[in-house]
């Protein structure tokens, strides 16, 4: 047992009630992060071009990203709630690490979550600055992921914790495990394929009132996203390779359920690729959710396979405490039913 680990704290509910809610809410948050990321490179490639559809095009993107980030945020709160419940001890010590840096989040959002409104609220007024804010913007986009792929990594690693002795200032970063640059990489192609698939679905929301932006944001929005899709052929076995071996050949048939995610998750993208060629745009969305879901469900079992020799689930004590797992249920039940009928609103008032 490593010194460094802390002792696990008592959870309030059998620890697979946690993870069934770690595996709802952690595809729709990495959907939305996708798809803001995405959409602000989008929106700021738009910015280059003089035609009037790319820049009718990117006034329609910009209002929709600060409603995007609204519902990153929501999502993301609910993740990193059930991730750090079941790997508290591990998530935290991770933090505390790269604290300075870990810190400096909620500031870089908050300065992102404004930025956006005042690129929304004074598109036109702001003229040639749109390009420097939706610039910093899309910067700390990628900043704040890079932290998260640190956090998520380092947490993984406790035989590298004792590096703290040597740099205790909230500095320490996993920059030299392997796995972590195609991690990053695999994210970031994927949120700009995403962008452009919101992009193309954005634009079948103008076929009657305007044909042309929808033809436009179809075109551009599918390129994207089906050669971007296409160029994780290449990221992802370098990602499958930069595992230590063990963990490799796990995934690649000596577990059953981890063989079987990824055979499931090749097989949806090929399907999504055939489809993304071919401009269908309802239909390549239909198959990203539960590809994505496939993804998700493997990351969880890398997760557990990486911690395996410190901690298993199964290890957690439970304290019984059901009403506040209660009372989070019914309101992601509430907050769903609303949230649903006021885009349905919106959506009606668009027509």
């Amino acid at each position: 047992m490593n010194p460094l680990i802390p002792l696990p704290d008592p959870i309030p509910v059998p620890w697979g009630y946690l993870i069934a809610l770690l595996m709802l809410v952690f595809p729709l948050h990495l959907l939305f992060m996708n798809c803001l990321l995405g959409t602000t490179a989008v929106t700021l490639y738009l910015q280059r071009r003089s035609d009037a559809v790319a820049t009718q095009l990117a006034t329609e993107l910009s209002r929709a990203l600060p409603l995007i980030m609204a519902f990153v945020v929501n999502s993301g709160v609910a993740s990193l709630l059930f991730l750090q419940v079941l790997y508290g001890q591990f998530f935290y010590t991770s933090s505390i690490l790269m604290g300075s840096y870990w810190l400096a989040i909620i500031p870089l959002l908050i300065v992102a979550y404004y930025a956006l409104y005042w690129v929304d609220f004074r598109y036109r007024r702001l003229g040639r600055y749109r390009w420097l804010l939706l610039s910093g913007v899309l910067l700390v986009l990628l900043l704040v992921p890079f932290m998260f792929s640190n956090n998520m990594t380092l947490m993984l690693r406790p035989q590298s914790w004792s590096a703290y002795f040597d740099r205790d200032n909230g500095t320490l970063l996993n920059l030299t495990d392997l796995s972590l640059w195609p991690r990053y990489a695999h994210f970031v192609v994927a949120a700009l394929a995403v962008g452009g698939l919101f992009t193309a679905t954005l634009g079948r929301c103008y076929r009657s009132r305007a044909p042309e932006l929808a033809a436009y944001a179809r075109n551009l929005g599918m390129a994207l996203f089906s050669r971007l899709t296409l160029l994780q052929l290449l990221i992802g076995p370098l990602f499958l390779f930069s595992l230590p071996q063990p963990l490799r050949w796990q995934i690649l048939g000596g577990s059953p359920l981890a063989a079987m995610l990824l055979c499931t998750a090749l097989a949806l993208l090929a399907a999504l690729l055939v489809n993304a060629f071919q401009q269908r745009v309802l239909t390549s969305l239909a198959l990203l959710v539960p590809l994505v879901c496939c993804m998700v469900a493997l990351r969880a079992w890398l997760r557990s396979a990486f911690l395996q020799p410190h901690f298993t689930l199964d290890q957690l004590h439970v304290a019984p405490q059901y009403s506040p797992l209660l009372v989070f249920v019914i309101v992601l039940l509430l907050g769903s039913v609303v949230i649903s009928w006021l885009l349905y609103q919106a959506a009606a008032a668009q027509r």
